[in-house]
């Protein structure tokens, strides 16, 4: 009777033992088919950033100049390439036209005059005075619009760009039919290059980052290893209606007159970005065969869901968002192979 007791209470502590190393088994089983994955939690967060944009170098000034009358071009003082000031003559026009209108408004000036002092004497009628000073302003106001066209003196300190005529030909006003030319010709074209302007476009999106009288650097690619420095003093009013744009004119200074007209750079500006959410870029997966990001998520019950994103902005090894993600997001940044929505995983603490 003892030994049979005996034989019982063994066989029931290894029916014991057998199930709960079962149980312990299966639990063991179940973790290990659970995968494990490192997450990054999504916080808004302060980021300084610069802005790049590409533009090129544009005159400060420029002017075409020449005559509002026909004339022949009797001399060019300057050549192309030559500095000049504000008020230096620049050409000489022919003098017949302004000699021969000269002698005819002094000759007037004399008559008025005479008619004049004998108004005031009454000795003429009114109508007679205002017969020849009606002549006397028209000649004075010729005399004047030859005078003013018989020489050219520079509207500004600059440089002469180009020669648009030459010495013994008659100039006259005609509209140009050259592509890339302005509607009207000219004697020469004079340019401003000290300061210079650094013209960029602006998206609307970043257009509230640039504010005028705002400094900013730049580099122009034919200078790569100089940094220059520039103020902000233009924002276009309005946008480009195809491209979205502001035009953005920045002034630099030029003293070295090493930086010209037509060539390109790169202008940098520095912001900061307020309550962004960004996070690392080994986190995004694209779409196979589309233009569009999402990333995995583990939500409270461990479980992977999948949300898309938009990238706004890459920043060295992080992405900034707009919209997509949520503060708190747990978002997957290990290995995503083999990962299913809806599945369940264990994050790595």
């Amino acid at each position: 009777m003892k030994k049979t007791i005996v034989f019982i209470t063994i066989f029931s502590s290894f029916l014991l033992t057998s199930c709960s190393n079962k149980d312990k088994a299966i639990n063991t089983s179940e973790n290990d088919t659970i995968s494990k994955v490192e997450v990054y939690i999504v916080s808004k967060q302060t980021i300084p950033n610069t802005l790049v944009f590409l533009g090129k170098f544009i005159p400060f000034k420029e002017a075409t100049l020449g005559t509002t009358i026909p004339g022949k071009i009797e001399k060019i003082f300057v050549d192309e390439g030559s500095a000049v000031r504000q008020g230096q003559t620049l050409v000489q026009m022919s003098s017949e036209m302004l000699l021969q209108s000269q002698a005819e408004y002094e000759a007037l000036k004399k008559d008025y005059q005479r008619v004049k002092n004998l108004a005031e004497k009454q000795s003429v009628s009114q109508q007679d005075l205002d017969h020849i000073t009606a002549q006397y302003e028209a000649a004075e106001a010729r005399y004047n619009l030859l005078k003013s066209n018989t020489e050219i003196k520079a509207p500004f300190d600059g440089v002469v760009d180009k020669l648009l005529a030459h010495e013994g030909e008659n100039y006259f006003f005609s509209a140009s039919i050259d592509i890339g030319q302005t509607l009207s010709t000219g004697i020469l074209h004079l340019v401003k290059i000290n300061p210079l302007y650094f013209e960029f476009e602006v998206g609307e999106k970043d257009l509230p980052h640039i504010k005028n009288n705002s400094k900013i650097k730049l580099i122009a690619n034919s200078y790569n290893t100089d940094t220059l420095t520039g103020v902000i003093d233009f924002i276009s009013p309005t946008l480009n209606s195809t491209k979205a744009t502001a035009t953005i004119r920045a002034k630099i200074n030029n003293t070295s007159m090493k930086y010209k007209p037509g060539m390109t750079g790169k202008v940098f500006i520095d912001i900061i970005n307020n309550d962004v959410i960004s996070i690392p870029l080994q986190a995004i997966i694209k779409e196979p065969e589309s233009n569009l990001y999402f990333v995995y998520i583990v939500n409270n019950q461990n479980k992977i869901e999948k949300k898309e994103v938009y990238i706004i902005q890459y920043l060295g090894e992080n992405v900034i968002l707009e919209g997509g993600l949520n503060e708190g997001d747990k978002v997957i940044i290990s290995s995503k192979k083999n990962l299913e929505v809806g599945t369940t995983v264990q994050v790595i603490q």
